[in-house]
């Protein structure tokens, strides 16, 4: 019942990172119609109550964003891609963070190969989505060995090193640079949540990897 109960934790965390991934994507039409029904608040809110600690996810009225999608892709693009100085405010790439961004993306493609992964063409080892759905295929992972018994302390520890190598060192920066830009209700409680997420995951992995 515990090796049922611990798997249901970790596909739960794992499947908060996929949709915080997807979140943070560049918004396609369906997803804004998700954010606009509250489809998508439900979704996050449904994954917090599987998770093995406390996380919430504030007011309701705070994950609606605007009906007007073209306003919503405006603001994700002023924040995230191009401002209005031509760089993007708030980079979602954890190397703009670093003081070499090479050697950033380079430890990162590291990690992914160990784990047989490659990243798909087009999109660059360092963005927060790439990142995010790496820890998805993680805890999806950790979640298969509880089930099955097997080596679950060694997904466990690479997401530990992950969040404290990667995640949680830019992300804080990166929440700071776009709550400074005053952003629209539904990306200003995204970031924070994620803020929160994470700090969250780096108790609770090294409380397992503790024995606790």
């Amino acid at each position: 019942m515990k090796r049922a109960s611990e798997a249901a934790a970790a596909l739960s965390r794992s499947s908060l990172y996929a949709l915080l991934a997807r979140a943070l994507a560049f918004p396609q039409p369906e997803f804004h119609q998700e954010t606009v029904s509250g489809q998508f608040r439900q979704r996050i809110a449904e994954g917090l109550e599987g998770l093995p600690y406390r996380l919430t996810m504030g007011p309701s009225r705070d994950w609606h964003a605007t009906s007007d999608y073209e306003a919503f892709q405006s603001e994700y693009i002023r924040l995230f891609e191009v401002g209005p100085r031509g760089h993007a405010l708030c980079p979602l790439y954890s190397g703009h963070y670093a003081s070499d961004r090479l050697h950033t993306m380079e430890e990162l493609v590291r990690f992914y190969n160990y784990f047989g992964l490659r990243i798909t063409p087009g999109l660059m080892p360092d963005h927060v989505t790439v990142e995010l759905e790496f820890m998805h295929y993680l805890a999806h992972q950790e979640a298969q060995a509880r089930e099955t018994g097997g080596d679950k302390e060694s997904y466990v520890r690479a997401q530990r090193d992950f969040v404290e190598r990667h995640l949680h060192g830019w992300w804080p920066l990166a929440v700071a640079a776009t709550q400074g830009q005053r952003p629209q209700r539904f990306y200003r409680s995204l970031a924070a949540l994620l803020q929160r997420f994470l700090a969250a995951e780096r108790g609770h992995l090294a409380s397992v990897l503790r024995g606790g």
